[in-house]
């Protein structure tokens, strides 16, 4: 296993929704949170194709959350990571957006199936 960092979702100032961020390649592990990044929870949209979006959802119909701060970096360990191709993040929640100040580009960590960078395969 190895991991691919996503450069982006960016939500651009006086927004609240980020444009889309490509993780198909693998399973959401970690998300860096930018400095300037208006106080607010995550919540999240998913695609299947990048181009259709839905609110993400758990199984008991609550809105998918991660709490979150400024200038952090947070560990996403939860099962919904696995079924994300492409993700927009959400400043606030669906029912109560928070707008951001400033642009704020985020980092996103996929745990990928392919060996890490310079490990050579254990078969020969």
């Amino acid at each position: 296993m190895s991991l691919s960092i996503v450069d982006g979702p960016t939500i651009a100032a006086g927004e609240s929704l980020s444009d889309g961020a490509d993780c198909s390649g693998g399973s959401i592990v970690r998300v860096t949170i930018p400095q300037e990044y208006t106080p607010a929870n995550l919540t999240f949209q998913a695609s299947s194709d990048g181009n259709f979006y839905n609110d993400l959802y758990d199984p008991d119909g609550e809105e998918v959350t991660l709490p979150v701060k400024a200038n952090t970096t947070v560990v996403v360990s939860a099962h919904w990571t696995r079924s994300i191709g492409f993700v927009k993040f959400r400043s606030g929640t669906r029912a109560s957006p928070v707008n951001q100040k400033v642009d704020c580009r985020f980092a996103i960590a996929v745990e990928t199936d392919a060996p890490a960078a310079g490990v050579e395969s254990a078969r020969r």
